[in-house]
């Protein structure tokens, strides 16, 4: 069951329950860094100055906060439905995801991917840059489904559906 519920001042609050637990998104919001953080999806180092997103949760009784890389929010947005998460996606769904996604559609088209040995010569797991990127102009799309197998492809956006 998904709720909205909205207070004073248009601000609003999602809440989320399921089966075995309930969670309610507080905050979420574009912020500058003023030091330095780590991206709950890649890992990587949020700069200081850079904009990531914020998100406040209160889970169980309990607040959590979140924070990650623009970039990583869009591909995060983009696969959700390629890696499935069961109550949110932690940094391993993410980076297993942005993996298979990048081998399968992105890499075979790269200049750093060598062909041959069918692997990055860069000898990078997955490209943030290229992966944001391409979501701007492409999709995935659940093509057809083989045995217990779902078959994913990819298709470019219709125009001015950014």
């Amino acid at each position: 069951m998904n709720k909205t519920e909205c207070g004073s001042g248009n601000t609003c609050s999602r809440i989320q329950q399921e089966e075995e637990y309930m969670y309610e998104q507080l905050t979420q919001k574009t912020r500058i860094a003023r030091k330095e953080h780590t991206c709950g999806y890649c890992n990587q180092k949020i700069a200081k100055g850079e904009e990531y997103e914020y998100t406040k949760y209160k889970y169980d009784g309990s607040l959590y906060e979140w924070k990650n890389h623009l970039a990583c929010g869009r591909i995060a947005a983009a696969i959700w439905d390629y890696v499935e998460p069961d109550d949110g996606m932690d940094d391993q769904q993410f980076q297993d995801g942005c993996c298979d996604v990048c081998h399968d559609f992105i890499c075979p088209d790269c200049p750093d991917w060598d062909k041959e040995y069918g692997e990055c010569g860069k000898d990078e797991s997955y490209c943030i840059d290229r992966m944001d990127a391409f979501f701007k102009t492409h999709e995935l799309y659940k093509a057809e489904r083989k045995s217990y197998y779902q078959i994913w492809k990819c298709r470019e956006k219709p125009c001015g559906s950014e």
